[in-house]
């Protein structure tokens, strides 16, 4: 008996022992909270600050001061100050400090001791090992100097650009703490076969620990949703610089579309002499995209898709330091208005790409080298390429994202190659996705145009308003577009909408500006897609409405605070892909005939596992509605209706959103 004791108690033993290796190899402390904070304006004389200090103030981190009293319009210094007690145990581990990103040229201190800079680049991930700058067991004082003062060494550059120049942590930060050898990213690649529904899969793992050159590591694959396991595997991977490629097939995928939004889990667990050092988990979606001619392909089926873009950085309260919830909030509203395709016109949080995956929703992350300068120095070309860098290895495995933009409306004589060399340079990551140039004068410079240099040809479309006197020189510039610069190839419109009190006019002539554009972009079958713009009134320094932190353009569909204006609706309407036709009620007032039409003009694409819902006097009834392709028509009946009632009949999305109603 007391060798079956012994017996099970060591195996036991050797259990907790591989779990404890899998759990704990990896550890993350947040840093988010109360910081000491303070403006270097208020204390000029103080010479101690990488040393820390008493004075300032309490403030919640991720913070900005730009929605502040009083200091809205403070574009300088600023300094913060968190005290943390780092666990004895990591003792020996690679420690790193971890910002999502900070607004934005920054430098850190640990206890004095300077960690290392990040500087011209205010939305990307950076972090720095520290694990020599820090005392185990005890209290570490992390000191960060914020300047987001205007400067000719960042992008976006100087005080050219049309959003918020918010000061401050203001995303997550944390400490991560990891075992060696380590897993940094894992770049998921693959090539579907339609035929039969697989997937040869080549995941590209990148390590922290170069120097180690041959290693195991074990491959977990689950569905997000119901965490079922479809694939597990050990391989031994050869490692060169740093890199190793994992290949395998996936049999019976699931693809990723804005209707039926499915993604996986990847889990990356390195393993030394049977010991697991790391556990390292991304998440992805299989789907592909592609151009033919003039049309766009997702999953080898032509669409048309409805977009529109939010402004992050735009609720008053918080800014750029926005939380989740107001993340939430704004894809919600997008899900509502039937988009399906989005732009940034910066790197936004990567919290915001989580939702748009889990949602459903196609976009083009930018970096933000938007008007100026015409031209990039040697310096800020390098800048844009780190930029490039540090978007698409922290995005790289988004399946909503399906574009990198590389410039937006920068157009005064810019050297044409520093477009092909930043376009090359994104395509080397061989990421499957488009890369593009967007343009907002193509009416002009046609086969010119510099969005031609990208896979799609794209137009910021503000006839009427900022280009020419009317709207009706809308179909006119289409049609010279066409014949000129895009000779079979597509059209993306990226951007239109109205910016008060720039223009006149208010939420009316927003409505009737924008209707009468999608009434052309719709009768134009080149034309891909569009993103309205915006999804919402959006702060900006550059902005001609309200003052301090209310600064802005009226420009949105809602409000700053999502409260939805009449426009809303109509943009509801337009992007809605099918819609009740006719509904002829019977003699009885019990029954109905309904017809349903798949629009084919904009949006345009296969509709599957919608469903129809109607109140009866006795409740709801449910319909799921068979395949159907653009322009067809579908003819039910529904009973059980009240005779004394309107009839109610409602459309949704396989994802539960609300698309029409009758």
């Amino acid at each position: 008996m007391k060798n079956i004791i012994i017996k099970y108690s060591i195996v036991f033993f050797s259990f907790l022992f591989l779990i404890s290796g899998s759990l704990f190899a990896r550890e993350e402390m947040s840093l988010c909270g109360v910081w000491k904070f303070a403006l270097e304006r208020d204390y000029k004389s103080y010479d101690s600050w990488t040393e820390g200090f008493e004075f300032g103030r309490d403030v919640t981190v991720p913070h900005t001061w730009n929605v502040e009293d009083k200091t809205e319009r403070i574009f300088g210094k600023a300094w913060y100050e968190k005290r943390t007690i780092v666990p004895e145990n990591w003792k020996g581990k690679h420690v790193r400090l971890c910002f999502d990103a900070v607004y934005r040229d920054v430098v850190v201190w640990v206890n004095g001791k300077q960690a290392g800079t990040h500087s011209g680049s205010g939305f990307t991930e950076f972090s720095f090992d520290i694990s020599r700058l820090l005392k185990y067991g005890k209290e570490n004082r992390i000191t960060v100097s914020v300047d987001n003062s205007f400067s000719e060494h960042a992008l976006p550059y100087k005080a050219k650009f049309d959003w918020p120049n918010d000061g401050g942590i203001i995303r997550p930060v944390k400490l991560l703490a990891l075992e060696k050898p380590a897993v940094r990213s894992a770049f998921v690649r693959y090539d579907i076969d339609f035929s039969n529904s697989s997937a040869d899969m080549d995941i590209e793992v990148r390590s922290w620990n170069p120097e180690i050159k041959e290693l195991s590591y074990d491959v977990i694959i689950k569905e997000w949703k119901s965490e079922n396991t479809i694939f597990e595997k050990t391989f031994e991977a050869s490692i060169k610089n740093g890199i190793s490629r994992l290949n395998f097939r996936l049999d019976s995928v699931k693809l990723w579309h804005f209707d039926t939004p499915h993604l996986y889990t990847l889990e990356i667990k390195s393993v030394q002499k049977g010991r697991v050092s790391d556990s390292y988990t991304t998440r992805f979606g299989i789907r592909k995209v592609e151009i033919k001619g003039d049309t766009l392909l997702l999953n080898n089926e032509p669409v048309r898709l409805p977009g529109i873009e939010y402004m992050p950085g735009s609720y008053p309260e918080f800014g750029m330091a926005e939380p989740l919830w107001v993340m939430e909030k704004a894809v919600e509203q997008i899900k509502d208005l039937n988009c399906v395709l989005t732009r940034c016109h910066w790197q936004y949080d990567k919290r915001y790409f989580d939702l748009l995956d889990e949602k459903g929703i196609l976009a083009q992350e930018e970096i933000p080298w938007w008007q100026a300068p015409g031209n990039l120095t040697p310096e800020l070309e390098d800048l844009a390429k780190k930029q490039i860098d540090e978007m698409i290895e922290r995005d790289f495995n988004h399946p909503s994202i399906i574009a990198w933009g590389v410039s937006n409306e920068v157009f005064y004589n810019t050297d044409k190659d520093i477009y092909r060399r930043l376009i090359r340079y994104a395509k080397d990551y061989n990421s499957g996705r488009f890369v593009t140039v967007v343009s907002n004068e193509i009416f002009d410079r046609l086969e010119n145009d510099e969005s031609l240099l990208g896979d799609i040809p794209t137009w910021n479309d503000y006839t009427g308003t900022w280009h020419g006197k009317s709207r009706e020189e809308t179909p006119d510039k289409l049609a010279l577009i066409n014949n000129r610069a895009l000779k079979g190839r597509p059209l993306l419109i990226t951007e239109h909408g109205l910016c008060e009190p720039r223009f006149v006019g208010a939420d009316a002539r927003r409505v009737v500006e924008m209707t009468y554009h999608y009434d052309q972009w719709a009768k134009n079958k080149f034309i891909i897609g569009v993103i309205y713009f915006s999804l919402n009134d959006y702060r900006t320094h550059v902005g001609e409405a309200g003052f301090g932190r209310y600064k802005s353009r009226v420009h949105g569909l809602s409000s700053m605070w999502f409260d939805k204006k009449p426009s809303f609706q109509v943009y509801k309407g337009l992007a809605a892909p099918i819609y009740v036709e006719n509904l002829h009620i019977r003699a009885s007032g019990k029954e109905a005939q309904v017809v349903l039409k798949v629009k084919d003009d904009l949006p345009s694409y296969t509709l599957r596992k919608y469903t129809v819902r109607w109140k009866t006097v006795t409740g709801m009834k449910k319909l799921e509605l068979p395949d159907l392709k653009p322009g067809e028509r579908y003819t039910f009946e529904i009973d059980g209706l009240d005779p004394l009632s309107r009839p109610d009949v409602k459309i949704f999305r396989p994802t539960g959103y609300l698309v029409t109603e009758y």
